[in-house]
C-alpha cells in the first residue's frame, strides 16, 4: 500500500492512495462545489442536456455575425508587424493596464486615467470590489430582481443582503431610505442601471440622483455594473452614476460589443479605492493580458496605438461606438422579431414592459394558466429550446422570505421568462422563438 506521511511533534497524518481528498479543500472551494442542490449561487438552476439540434434562447453573448472580426484581425496584423510593439506585448506590464487603453477609457468615463483599472472582464472587476469592500456579515443592497451570477462570488464573502425592490415603475427608494434612517448601514449597493438584466429597466435620472444622495449621506458605495450601456436601442444611454461622487464605482466590459473571449473590462474608481484595488489585483494575477490589451487599443484607436487599418477594402464600422451602433440596431430588430412571434403564437399573448436595449427580453405571459416550469420541461424535452425562468432573478424566497412563485412578486416563475435575443442570427432566433411558443402553447404547460 502506498502511503504519504507527514509528522510534527503532535500529530501524524497518513493518506491512503486513492482516498477522498475533499477534507483538504478550503471553505471557499467547498462553497463552490454545490453538487446537485438548487442554490442562488448556481445562477439559473440545474443544468439540462439538450439535443444537438436544439436552439436554446439563453445566451448573453454577442451574435457571431456582429463580432468585429475584421477589425480584430487587422489590429492583430498591425501589432505583429511591429517587432518592438509585439515584444512589449509579450512582457510583464503594470497592474492597472496599458496607458493608451486607460487614457481612452478615462476620456470615455470623464475621469483621470489614474482612476482606471483594466480587468479581466466585469465579473473580475466585481470580485475585486467585493474583496476590497466586504467582510462577512456586512450589509449589501441588491436589486430584486437582479443578475444572479454575482451570488457565485458573494457566497465567499457571506454578506447580509438588503433587497431593493424593482418593479416595472422603478425602485422603492422610500422603503430603502426608511431602513437607512432606522439604522441600516450597508457597505455597498449593487445595480445594473441601463437595460437592466433581466427586466430591461433604465434607472431614471431622478432615481440615480436620489441614490447618490443616500450613498453620500449614509456612507455606502454604489457599484454600477453597466455592461449594456452602449446597447440602447434608441441610441446612447443616460449618463451613468456621476464619478464626481467619491461613493460611485463604474464596472464596465468590452465583452458585449467586442467579444467575451477577450476577457477585458475596467473599473472607474474613486481615488481612495484605487490603491487598495490595485494592490489586490497585483497580488492575484498582476495584470490583464498585455497582448489582448494591445490589440484592443488598436481596435479602439486608443492613444499611440491609433493606426489606419491595412487596405483590403473598406472596413465598416471602425471604432467602438460604430461597432456598438451596428450591434444595437441589429439587437433591436431581433428583440422585436422574438417578441412579436411570442405575442402572436402564445395563448393570450405576452407582455414586455421595457423595450430599452441590451441583449434580453423580459417576457410575461398573459395567460395565468401557463405554468412556465412545465413549459420549460416541454421545451427541453420535445420542442428543442430553453429560456430562463423568472424566479431565478429574485432574491426574495432564497433567504427566508416568501418563496418565489408565492404571488408576492409581480413577475414570479409562473409569469416571467428571460429570453436571450443577441446570440443567434435572425433565422435561428425565429425558429427558436417558434419552438418556445410551441412549448408555451402545449397542453402540458397548463398548471
Amino acid at each position: 500500500m502506498n502511503t504519504a506521511t507527514t509528522s510534527d511533534t503532535a500529530t501524524t497524518t497518513t493518506t491512503r492512495a486513492g482516498a477522498d481528498p475533499a477534507p483538504a479543500l478550503s471553505p471557499s472551494a467547498l462553497l463552490s462545489d454545490l453538487g446537485s442542490r438548487e442554490d442562488r449561487a448556481r445562477g439559473f438552476g440545474k443544468a439540462s442536456s439538450l439535443p444537438a439540434d436544439s436552439i436554446p434562447l439563453l445566451g448573453g453573448a454577442p451574435s457571431e455575425d456582429l463580432l468585429p472580426l475584421a477589425q480584430i484581425r487587422h489590429a492583430a496584423e498591425d501589432l505583429t508587424a511591429d517587432p518592438s510593439a509585439l515584444a512589449a506585448a509579450l512582457q510583464y506590464s503594470q497592474s492597472p493596464g496599458l496607458a493608451g487603453l486607460r487614457d481612452w477609457i478615462g476620456r470615455r468615463e470623464g475621469a483621470e486615467p489614474a482612476r482606471i483599472v483594466v480587468t479581466n472582464g466585469a465579473f473580475h472587476g466585481l470580485s475585486l470590489l467585493f474583496d476590497a469592500l466586504l467582510d462577512e456579515g456586512d450589509a449589501m443592497i441588491v436589486e430584486d430582481p437582479t443578475y444572479p451570477l454575482i451570488f457565485r462570488d458573494l457566497q465567499h464573502k457571506r454578506p447580509r443582503l438588503v433587497p431593493l425592490r424593482l418593479t416595472e415603475r422603478g425602485f422603492d427608494i422610500d422603503a430603502l431610505e426608511a431602513r437607512l434612517v432606522a439604522g441600516e448601514r450597508p457597505k455597498l449597493l449593487y445595480t445594473v442601471p441601463d437595460h437592466h438584466n433581466p427586466t430591461g429597466y433604465v434607472t431614471t435620472p431622478a432615481e440615480r440622483a436620489r441614490l447618490v444622495e443616500l450613498a453620500e449621506r449614509f456612507g455606502f458605495v454604489i457599484v454600477s455594473d453597466n455592461a449594456y450601456h452602449s446597447l440602447g436601442f434608441d441610441g446612447p444611454s443616460l449618463p451613468d452614476y456621476p464619478l464626481g461622487s467619491d461613493r460611485v464605482v463604474h464596472v464596465r466590459t468590452f465583452s458585449k460589443v467586442l467579444g467575451p473571449g477577450l476577457r477585458l473590462g475596467w473599473l472607474a474608481l474613486p481615488t481612495w479605492l484605487v490603491g487598495p484595488v490595485t494592490r489586490l489585483r497585483a497580488n492575484q494575477d498582476q495584470h490583464s493580458s498585455v497582448l489582448v490589451q494591445a490589440i484592443v487599443e488598436r481596435v479602439l484607436g486608443a492613444g499611440s496605438a491609433a493606426h489606419p487599418a491595412p487596405g483590403d477594402g473598406p472596413l465598416a464600422p471602425r471604432g467602438f461606438d460604430a461597432i456598438a451602433a451596428r450591434a444595437r440596431t441589429a439587437y433591436a430588430e431581433r428583440f422585436d422579431l422574438v417578441t412579436s412571434i411570442l405575442d402572436a403564437q402564445v395563448p393570450g399573448g405576452i407582455e414586455v414592459v421595457h423595450r430599452t436595449g441590451g441583449i434580453f427580453a423580459w417576457v410575461r405571459v398573459r395567460d395565468e394558466r401557463i405554468d412556465l416550469a412545465a413549459a420549460q420541461r416541454v421545451a427541453r424535452e420535445r420542442t428543442g429550446t430553453d429560456a430562463v425562468l423568472g424566479r431565478y432573478f429574485f432574491w426574495e424566497g432564497a433567504d427566508g422570505g416568501p418563496a418565489a412563485g408565492s404571488g408576492t412578486n409581480p413577475a414570479d416563475d409562473r409569469g416571467a421568462l428571460r429570453v436571450g435575443i443577441s446570440h443567434l442570427p435572425p433565422e435561428r432566433l425565429r425558429e427558436g422563438a417558434e419552438r418556445l411558443a410551441a412549448a408555451l402553447s402545449d397542453p402540458e404547460a397548463r398548471g
